[in-house]
């Protein structure tokens, strides 16, 4: 996979600025400066990160005093050279034949095999009671296959590499995290502490963390004192003070409204692509359209059996695959069956509460949507699921 060079990464955050997109400019600006490594860079960006609070709070209406601001930190930002990158990446980790049986319940998670690489979000869908749990503790260790491995290729000196230096190179965040004590700021230094940043390099570093996951505003409040969506930052926080390679999110999106649905991905996205810190993510959630916009592939379970869908994220190249239409109308299925008889369609099935139309390999999207003009059908929603494993759901 390629990535971004700083150069392209910091023309990027500019154009955010510059075209009024503040919001996403300042999160991309802050993981252009973590990108550097550079504890200079980081107390430069937290004065930065001081004079916007200020700055934003002000409702401005001029931009030009950001812009200046923004620019100045960019040019300190692009004069640390791009982190080596080798664009021949193998996985970190890798499943062969991976089983897992619980004799209560009568349920076996079975036969998975699948990468994970550095870089790209997997994504974990399926109905719950399927695995995807299960799935997840068997990766970081916390249940052990009836059949199968994992292999981990973790860490610079990747043949040495022991059990207990597998796990602090893993980051796994369950659903529902256990609750801590104290303000959120002291357990973040904690953390950091715990994984070897000492003195002012523990504050700079813990602070540029808390600001890039946007909670410079909550660092003295307590557990009770923060909401679902903040206590999933807060867990996203900790775990990325300890640069894991392998991030396991279990349910992040549960309990958050949909726009910081959408702002969590977009972070995820962005910081599995650090060049200096790239990460593996699998990714498990109900919202699958959400999920598959970020994901390179994404892994369907049914009754512990899995399938595998690869998304648009993962290639250019064009997939000859039979369209698939997901359509709700208030149309009988023999209208339906009418308004697209010339188009040749193959199939039409009723699930959860919306019409599946299957057609050959040979119409496309378009075809579709122009029959839907011509025929003058009541519509509510359309959506291509071609390469969607909305398609496995049944109702």
């Amino acid at each position: 996979m390629l990535l971004q060079t700083t150069s392209d990464r910091l023309h990027e955050v500019r154009s955010y600025f510059d075209n009024g997109d503040t919001h996403v400019g300042y999160r991309r600006l802050l993981d252009s400066a973590i990108e550097t490594g550079d504890m200079q860079i980081y107390a430069d960006t937290l004065k930065f990160c001081d004079w916007y609070d200020v700055y934003h709070a002000g409702n401005p209406a001029d931009p030009a005093p950001l812009i200046q601001q923004v620019s100045q930190l960019l040019e300190k930002i692009g004069q640390v050279p791009d982190p080596a990158w080798d664009a021949d990446v193998k996985p970190v980790v890798k499943a062969e034949n991976l089983s897992k049986t619980y004799a209560r319940g009568n349920f076996s998670l079975s036969s998975l095999n699948f990468d994970v690489y550095p870089t790209q979000i997997t994504g974990l869908v399926g109905e719950n009671g399927n695995g995807k749990t299960t799935l997840l503790r068997l990766l970081y260790g916390e249940l052990h296959p009836d059949a199968g491995s994992i292999r981990y290729n973790l860490g610079s000196e990747k043949s040495l590499i022991t059990s207990y230096d597998v796990k602090t190179r893993l980051g796994f965040i369950p659903q529902r995290p256990d609750a801590w004590y104290g303000s959120l700021m002291d357990n973040l230094q904690f953390t950091s502490t715990h994984y070897g940043f000492k003195g002012h390099e523990n504050f700079l570093w813990t602070e540029v963390i808390c600001a890039r996951m946007g909670l410079r505003a909550f660092r003295t409040y307590t557990w009770s004192r923060i909401s679902s969506g903040y206590k999933m930052r807060f867990e996203l926080a900790k775990t990325l003070l300890k640069n894991p390679e392998v991030l396991l999110l279990d349910e992040p999106l549960a309990n958050l409204d949909v726009l910081a649905q959408q702002v969590i991905l977009e972070d995820l996205r962005f910081l599995a692509q650090s060049r200096r810190h790239p990460m593996g993510i699998i990714l498990s959630s109900q919202q699958l359209y959400e999920v598959e916009k970020v994901s390179e592939q994404v892994i369907f379970l049914k009754e512990g059996k899995p399938r595998y869908q690869q998304t648009r994220q993962a290639t250019s190249e064009p997939v000859n695959t039979p369209l698939v239409f997901e359509l709700e109308s208030t149309a009988s299925r023999e209208t339906l069956q009418a308004a697209f008889s010339s188009l040749g369609i193959i199939n039409i099935a009723y699930n959860g509460g919306v019409y599946l139309l299957y057609f050959p390999d040979t119409v496309r999207t378009g075809d579709v949507i122009r029959r839907l003009g011509e025929s003058d059908l009541p519509v509510k929603y359309f959506r291509d699921i071609s390469l969607s494993s909305r398609r496995f759901f049944n109702a």
